[in-house]
């Protein structure tokens, strides 16, 4: 029973982890697709649009470490391939390729409703979507306990989640100044759906010759529209929190009190009878509102776990968890939590030439996270063959990653515009189970992009 009300909450509050706000940076200098301008406010489609439902999806996996080349190694004898706990990987050497913390993201941004149109000089939109930003931090050392595998304890406290889940409605304008200028806004309300924090800032494993124990202490925050927390006060155990979250009698429509507002700017600016380009924009600056009795904050402390092997008997694993793991509540909250968004920045340029036909870009994409700024540039081409079709080749530089491919395609004629594009494209692969399946190598991040709309209105430009 423990373990379906973990599985219950889990889900509740990572909301389509089988899902950054997940965005494809090549669409950037695709001026037919209606997806740049979620990458800036001021880049609108070359005409109208209204998005199909459920067909407008982005999703991606982003990280600094996880790519097959991190973890698997070229075995002694030259057989195959080995994973870093194979006792013929110097742990040196495998350690030395993860950096000290390492950044898993996955995001889901999918349209539930949107329509953008040309109206008295300017470009209106509309649009709903359901957004989902996970956020996975592990430090260097919890690999390293991994591969060593020897008796002793060891601190690996850093790990953290943030999850952070909403519904997003969004009204833009965009509109010239003077003939070389473009502004572009966006104001959205948000409506919070979930929300986890937790960090640990204490996790004390003990590898002993019998079992393995891990002992924890972090803060975890929890909101979830609807759920009134009022009830939790003091110290409660697990199992209590568990079964207040899971149980559905807890939560009304009318406690739903998470409200939220973000800002979405841009401009670009062009000139030399716009063969040269220059634009930026700031996304997602904003946050996310809680009630006081939406809102369950507390602390960990002394959560000891045990893994005692597997009892072939009874086939079953032996792990251990206490009865009394105690959260502690802090003070009851008596004023609105405020969850800061992860704004983002963008800034670009680009050459046109030969009539327009092809074009040469440059990005530089941040997001911030928290006090940290994570940063990528992107180079790219541009082929615009005819006035309905267009496509993009680019090269990503990451912070621990150069060279990444991307590419992206979009078919915009005056019955439909089609997009589908990539930021992130292996072009190194290995082999698993005997050959059968590709492993891309050197890859940390994948993303994907598709959207279908009907376009509305004439060609603008």
């Amino acid at each position: 029973m423990k373990s379906n009300k973990i599985i219950t909450l889990v889900v509740a509050l990572t909301m389509g982890l089988t899902a950054a706000t997940a965005q494809v940076r090549n669409a950037y200098f695709l001026r037919g697709a209606t997806e740049r301008y979620e990458l800036n406010p001021a880049l609108s489609p070359n005409r109208g649009f209204f998005a199909i439902p459920a067909l407008g999806i982005t999703t991606a996996l982003e990280s600094n470490f996880l790519s097959a080349d991190n973890f698997l190694f070229p075995a002694a004898d030259g057989n195959g391939l080995v994973t870093y706990m194979h006792s013929s990987v110097d742990a040196a050497k495998f350690l030395d390729r993860l950096p000290d913390m390492n950044r898993l993201d996955f995001g889901l941004n999918e349209r539930l409703f949107s329509m953008g149109n040309y109206f008295k000089g300017g470009f209106w939109s509309v649009d709903v979507r359901l957004r989902s930003e996970n956020n996975f931090t592990i430090p260097k050392d919890f690999f390293a306990l991994t591969k060593k595998l020897s008796s002793g304890t060891y601190n690996i406290g850093g790990f953290g989640i943030e999850s952070n889940n909403f519904v997003e409605a969004g009204v833009g304008y965009t509109f010239p100044v003077q003939d070389v200028f473009t502004l572009g806004f966006k104001a959205k309300a948000l409506v919070g759906l979930a929300h986890l924090s937790a960090h640990f800032d204490k996790v004390d494993i003990t590898m002993g010759t019998d079992q393995y124990t891990a002992d924890l202490a972090g803060t975890i925050q929890t909101n979830v529209a609807g759920y009134n927390f009022e009830g939790l006060t003091g110290e409660v155990t697990f199992d209590q929190f568990l079964g207040y979250v899971s149980d559905v009698s807890n939560f009304s429509t009318d406690n739903i009190s998470s409200i939220g507002f973000a800002f979405d700017a841009g401009l670009e600016w062009t000139f030399n009878d716009e063969e040269i380009r220059l634009s930026a924009a700031v996304t997602d600056l904003g946050f996310t509102a809680w009630a006081p009795n939406n809102t369950y904050c507390g602390t960990v402390d002394n959560v000891g776990f045990a893994f005692k092997g597997f009892d072939l008997a009874s086939n079953e694993v032996i792990f251990t968890t206490p009865e009394n793991v105690n959260l502690h509540s802090a003070e009851a909250p008596t004023a609105t939590i405020k969850n800061m968004l992860h704004t983002n920045y963008i800034v670009g340029v680009e050459y046109n030439f030969l009539g327009d036909l092809i074009g040469l870009g440059a990005v530089w994409y941040g997001k911030q996270y928290g006090e940290d700024l994570l940063h990528q540039a992107t180079v790219a081409a541009t082929f615009r063959p005819t006035t309905w079709l267009s496509a993009t080749i680019s090269e990503s530089f990451l912070q621990n990653q150069i060279g990444v491919l991307g590419a992206s395609l979009n078919l915009h004629t005056s019955w439909v515009n089609l997009f589908v594009g990539m930021d992130y494209i292996g072009t190194q692969f290995g082999t698993a189970m005997g050959g059968k399946i590709p492993v891309p190598i050197n890859q940390k991040s994948v993303n994907i992009n598709f959207g279908l709309s009907l376009p509305l209105g004439p060609r603008m430009f």
